[in-house]
This record gives C-alpha cells, structure tokens and sequence, in this order.
C-alpha cells in the first residue's frame, strides 16, 4: 500500500483517531475498508473511491464518532469531486541514476536469465539498465520492473506448456572507426537490430506461459508470466513492450501479432475474497444487507440522480437472483446456468440487461445479436491477431441483446459450415470446457468463465418453445434455460408508469456487490437431491414428446442451480450463514420452476394438467387470488374477490385478468356472483342467500 492513495487515507484515519480507547477494537476493520480504495484513475474508479470513503465515514459514525471528527473525510470526498484531470502528459524517461546500475552490478550473481525488481522502470529505462549491468559484469540480464499494474482477465492460453523466449541477445556491432574494436551490447525482446550490420554473440532464452489478456478498460494484450496461470480474473504487475512484426518465439512456436507485449512480476487474483462466513456476515452486517435493501438492487433504474424499483414478478426477481449467485454445478466439469429470455419488444427485456451489467463491472459491452453473426460470440483464428470472441472475454457475465437474431443472421448457405462449427465451439463454451480452437493462421487453449444473460426478440414463424426445438440445433438449445415470457409478465410491464414506481434509496458499492456474487458463487448450499428430483420428475409428465426429449437433456443441471441460488440469495437477505434449504427454498423452486415451464405450454396443454398441480401453471396474480379463495374454505361473494386482490395491490384490470384466468383454467367456479374453488362442492342454494344475506 506505500506510495498510494489508500496508504494515504488510511494515515489518516490513524492519525486522527489511533490515541484513542477504541483504536485497536477497529484497527482491522479500517485496514481492510481502506485496503479495498481503488486508486482514481478512472470516471468509475473515482465513483468508486467516493463511495468507500463514505463507506469509512459511515462505520466511524456508527462507532460513536462526532460528525465534526470525520470531517477531513468530506473535504477529501469533496476534493476528488471536483478535481477532473482534462489532459495527461505522459514522459518517458530514459536516463537511470548510474548508482542503480553500479548497485546491480555489484549483486550479479554471474548468471544470465531474468531478475524482478522493485523499480517502475519503463522499457527504455531498463535497456540502459541491462546494457549498463552487462558493461559492468559481461552478463546480460533481462529486468522485469514494477512500470504498471493492470486489471483484467486471462482469455486464452497459447501453448500447455512454457516457451522458451528469447528475452535478450548479446550483438557485435561494426568496427569502431577510431579504436577498431566491435563493441557489444544488449537488444531486448521486441528491439529490432538489423542482422546485416550487427553479429549475434548470444541470445539468452528463458522459459514464459503465453497468455491473451484484456484489460478492464479493453486493451488487448500479450501475457508473459514466469508461472503458470488459469483462465480468469488477474491483477498483474509487471512492464510492458511493443512488438513492431512478428516475433517468433522459438523453433516450431510463432506469435502472430502486434499486440502489445506485457512480461508478469506479480500475477495475482483480483477478486478480494472473504476468507470465511463470519468474515462475509460482519461485511453484509456493516453494509446493513436485508431483503428491504438489497433485493430489489438488480432491478432498479437511475434517472436524475435517483433510483427507481423496475417492476418485474417476484418468482422472476428470484430467479435472476439465483443466476447471479449460483455455483456453477456438473460431476465432471462444473458450469453454470445460462439463462435465455425470448420475449416481446417494450417487455422489460433490455431494461433489466442494461441494469445488470452497469452493476456488473464487465469491460465487455452488452453483445448485440441484430447487428452480428456467431463469429463474433466465438473464437476466430482466421485473423491476425486471433479473435477470443465476446463469450470467452467476457469475465464474470455475458449479456447478450438479440442473442437469436446472430444466428439467423448466419443462416445463409454460405455460411451454414462456419454456423455449424460455430454452434459446435460454443456448446464447448457453455459448459466451461477448454477445448484448443484454431486454424494453420494460429491457436490457443480458451476457457469460458461467464455465465449468459441472452435476451431476444421472438423468430418470425416461431411462437414457442416447441417451435425453437424444431428450428434450432437440440443439443445446443438443452445447454439453456428457456423462458417464453408469458402474456401476463408483458402486460405487467406495459401497465407500469413511471410515475408509479417506487423510490429505491440503498446504496452499495460496485466491489462490494461484486465481492457479494464472487463469494457466493464459490462454494455449493446444503440441499436435499431427492426433494429437487421430486419437483423434477413433477413437470415431465405434462409435456410432449418433443419438450420432454429436451427437458430431459440437462434440466437436472439447470434446476439445481437455481436451488443453490435460491438459497444462498434467502440466507443472504436473513443474514443466515448456515447455506442451508429449508422448506420455503423448496416452495420458491417449485414456483420458479413451474413458471419457466408454464411458459413452454399453451393454454390447452395446461388445462389438460391435473388440477390438483394446474394451480402452479397459472400467473402469479392467478396463484395469489386462488389461495385467498381457497383459504376461506366456502363460497364467497366475488366483491370479497375484489377485495383481496385490491389488498394485494393488484389494478383493477389486474385482477379482471387473474380471475378470468381462474376461471378458464376451471379453476374456480362463479354462479351468480358466488365464487367457489373447484376443491369446494356446490352448496345449496340456502346457502348461497345466507352468503349473499338474502331473505
């Protein structure tokens, strides 16, 4: 933390309030609050300084302290508020203090190879380091220095194992006019000498992992590392180089391209991860975490400098929820749940995408289908430098707009062979498998790590998912949970105002949410198999052949990832560090579930259901009006109707909708104004005027 803004603000707090009795109760406490300040560098990153700061502010109230003590924390809020940099003069230095070069000379071990220094060094600066050292010494020596830490992700990986680079050569230049001696010196990987005029004495090789790596603010680059790394989410510390052509970088291994060079000192996870559950709970506890402040965060909307909640069914909140916390499942390679959403224009549908991804701190933007083909979502080696394709850079989430309108738009005969291999690539993708892809231009180890968002408008011709099944590549279409938004989630879109929607004032931060979902997605809920088989096996026997061949495929996978979502978000919103289901988990699966499926049948197939289970088929308002009348256990006036579902905050349309569903579904019966459930038999007509106070 030396020598950074976080080590700054943590100096003083300390001096402030490290003489006083409660310094040590939260020392650690403060440690960690200013151990996640991000340096501003960025809009976001500035937005996020902003944020911790009235995070520290906000605890060191809560322990007590006057308002006037915490002061010196709005000045520097207030000062990094309005301080905007217009222009960045960026130097680079050449010369280097001959004291560090005498200082490395000294300590040369009579070895050539690599050394990682602590110095910022720039590229320049350390080719005067190196050719100083090897005027010094006679050994050459390759410096990795401390110039840049970058945030991003691992996208690929170029070969299994490490290549040999070349990393210096020792040249002999030509004659010196005067003295007639070849001088010699050190080119560094990525200089260009010419080999006419210069002689190779020695090229000093060392053994690198080779990966792709983009960067938060999407810079593409070369990642050299001296160990081996997986395919993720990084901070890096190291220096940077330019190639000007094409390096090869041994015998039989070539890197065709220009990117930038980036040779890794320090390669580290960038997630901070919470070491355990109390650790986890005392962070949710100070960030006040409760179904009243956090549930409805994914689905908010801002508009001047206000947030609004984002009108959406509650099973559907849960179920996004549990897509975004979930563990990935699988006996053999784990992946996640990937989610498709094929509804109406003006729905809701891209609305909630946007929400979800200015939350999710992805560098990627949200993928648009109407204007792309599946190249672009999956790898290309046809290239020069190779495209990952936007599933495979995308890092913790893929959103995806118009996801089935990329592959309409490579539905041509000319390109049905590259849509095959696509489609191929991507089932691959799906399943978190690494699979080497490529072509004789180039190849590389790829390895998905995001979990899809896929949002789309309904295919001409195709109006459900029996017609998506028949059009579409099977075992592609079985690696997604489909949901046909229904008619009645539509209108509940449409009917909502703006004006009408509620105030949402909670504030988080966006690491503290992403350290939320990072943590959360890493280890599995406790839950009984046997009661999710049970809501399995429930569905199977309503559906066609067709649907059923399909549900079949990977359904168990999909729903229980949706239970250990559905867990951890309960538990998450009780502060309930046990992980563990209980009965109510189950009873929100099964309305989650029924809802996804009951969007893949039309009305007839759901009237031909049982009616003991057909009440788990119907709209959520349906459900709740149905339980109201059951629960009085008689027949009842359909005013009384009414009013439980004005008492539900149900419109009057609203609940026209829900009690006519009930009705055609043959759920409930209406004889002259007196409603009745169909579990209730006819009762007499006496009874009816008694209900009605008749004579």
């Amino acid at each position: 933390m030396s020598n950074s803004i976080k080590a700054e603000i943590l100096q003083m707090v300390k001096s402030k309030f490290s003489n006083m009795s409660f310094w040590d109760r939260i020392e650690t406490d403060i440690i960690e609050m200013c151990s996640d300040i991000p340096e501003p560098t960025t809009a976001e990153k500035k937005l996020d300084f902003i944020n911790r700061l009235g995070n520290i502010k906000g605890y060191l109230l809560r322990e007590e302290i006057k308002n006037n003590d915490v002061e010196f924390l709005d000045d520097e809020i207030s000062l990094h508020k309005n301080y905007e940099m217009i222009g960045i003069y960026d130097e680079k230095e050449h010369n280097i203090d001959p004291n560090i070069i005498a200082g490395y000379s000294r300590i040369e071990k009579g070895n050539e190879g690599v050394a990682a220094i602590p110095q910022p060094f720039n590229y320049d600066q350390l080719t005067s380091l190196s050719n100083g050292v090897f005027k010094n010494t006679g050994f050459a020596k390759f410096y990795i220095s401390t110039e840049k830490t970058i945030y991003g992700k691992i996208v690929a990986e170029f070969y299994e194992h490490s290549q040999e680079i070349p990393v210096a050569t020792i040249i002999e230049g030509k004659r010196d006019k005067d003295t007639g001696e070849r001088l010699r010196s050190v080119k560094l990987f990525g200089q260009n000498f010419s080999q006419k005029e210069c002689k190779i004495i020695k090229e000093i090789n060392m053994p690198f992992y080779i990966y792709r790596f983009i960067t938060e603010d999407n810079h593409d680059m070369m990642l050299l590392s001296p160990t081996q790394q997986e395919i993720g989410d990084y901070v890096v510390t190291g220096m940077g180089t330019k190639m000007n052509d094409y390096k090869t970088i041994s015998d039989s291994a070539k890197l065709l391209t220009k990117l930038p060079f980036f040779f890794a000192q320090k390669v580290r996870n960038r997630v901070v991860k919470f070491k355990n559950h109390e650790q986890f709970k005392n962070r949710m506890n100070q960030l006040d975490v409760n179904k009243d402040t956090l549930f409805d965060y994914p689905f908010t909307i801002s508009k001047n400098d206000k947030s609004y909640k984002l009108v959406q069914p509650t099973w559907y909140k849960w179920m996004i929820w549990s897509w975004l916390i979930h563990e990935p499942k699988g006996l053999f390679n784990q992946y996640p749940l990937h989610f498709l959403v094929i509804g109406e224009k003006a729905s809701g549908k891209s609305m909630l995408l946007n929400q979800l991804h200015s939350i999710s701190k992805e560098s990627k933007d949200i993928f648009a289908g109407a204007t792309s083909t599946l190249k672009s979502l999956v790898p290309s080696f046809k290239y020069k430098p190779a495209k990952i394709g936007y599933l495979a850079e995308s890092n913790r989430f893929a959103f995806c707009d118009e996801f089935l309108r990329c592959l309409i738009n490579s539905s041509t005969t000319a390109d049905a062979n590259q849509k095959e291999e696509g489609v191929a690539i991507m089932n691959d993708l799906l399943e978190h498998q690494k699979r080497e892809v490529g072509s004789g231009v180039s190849r590389a180890k790829v390895n998905m790590t995001a979990r899809i968002l896929a949002m789309t408008n309904p295919i001409r011709g195709i109006n459900n998912v029996n017609g998506l099944i028949n059009n579409f590549d099977e075992s592609f279409l079985s690696r997604w949970l489909i949901y046909y938004q229904t008619d009645e989630h539509v209108q509940m879109i449409r009917r909502s105002n703006d004006s009408e929607l509620e105030i949402y004032d909670y504030r988080i931060a966006t690491n503290d949410w992403i350290s939320i979902v990072d943590y959360l997605q890493s280890f599995s809920a406790t839950y009984d198999l046997k009661r999710i088989e049970k809501i399995y096996n429930e569905v199977i026997r309503n559906l066609n052949t067709n649907l059923a061949r399909h549900y079949d495929a990977r359904h168990k996978h999909h729903i229980e990832c949706l239970l250990d979502g559905i867990v951890k978000t309960r538990c998450l919103m009780e502060n309930d560090m046990e992980f563990e289901a209980i009965d109510e988990d189950y009873t929100i699966l099964k309305d989650v579930w029924s809802n996804v499926i009951r969007s893949w049948l039309s009305a007839d197939q759901i009237r031909s259901i049982p009616l003991d289970k057909r009440i788990f088929y119907v709209p959520e308002n349906s459900q709740y009006l149905y339980w109201k009348i059951y629960n009085e256990k008689k027949v009842i006036p359909k005013s009384l109707c009414r009013e439980f579902a004005f008492t539900g905050d149900m419109k009057e349309e609203e609940f026209d909708e829900a009690f006519r569903n009930l009705i055609n579904m043959e759920l409930i019966v209406e004889t002259d104004g007196a409603v009745r459930t169909h579990m209730l038999r006819e009762t007499e007509d006496d009874n009816k005027q008694k209900i009605f106070g008749a004579d």
